[in-house]
């Protein structure tokens, strides 16, 4: 933990800074329960149309920057994008959005996983404009970089490998 003061002439504040966020979580278990910390699964009574828009998302993450209206039409689903949008947060209770991202990110950690996946590469499969945007909104979430999150891993994945030899 590091304790940072600023002084200006008439302001003095101070911020602990307490280092990244994912170097507390031991397993990636409780690593990805950030991103999905509740279950999101769609009650077996649940609406018909929410479990298919849900397999949609699930199945092809790439397809994240599809408006809600066009991927409404092409699972013929008769609805509007609004409507789904509310449905979904009523029978999941997240929006869609929220899901598709968390969706997206958890499969990019375990692509990262394998470090001869270039971070590129991982964010080009997942639907990404471009490695820069897969960067900032892997750091917005998990407040790790994806390359921070691949050092620490295989890190972690060495001092585990190490342990189980000794």
């Amino acid at each position: 933990m590091l304790n940072l003061e600023v002084n200006d002439s008439n302001k003095r504040s101070s911020a602990t800074y307490e280092g990244p966020i994912g170097e507390g979580w031991g397993t990636l278990d409780a690593f990805l329960s950030v991103l999905m910390p509740q279950k999101v699964d769609a009650p077996v009574t649940g609406d018909w149309r929410i479990r298919k828009l849900k397999e949609f998302i699930d199945t092809h993450p790439q397809e994240a920057r599809r408006s809600l209206d066009d991927v409404c039409k092409l699972l013929d689903l008769p609805m509007s994008g609004r409507q789904a949008r509310r449905l979904f947060k009523l029978w999941t209770g997240v929006g869609v959005r929220v899901y598709a991202r968390n969706n997206r990110l958890t499969i990019a950690i375990k692509q990262l996983q394998r470090a001869s996946t270039p971070i590129k590469a991982v964010a080009a499969d997942l639907g990404f404009q471009n490695s820069r945007q897969f960067s900032r909104t892997f750091k917005e979430v998990l407040g790790l970089s994806p390359q921070e999150f691949r050092k620490a891993w295989s890190t972690k994945a060495l001092d585990a490998g190490l342990e189980r030899s000794a």
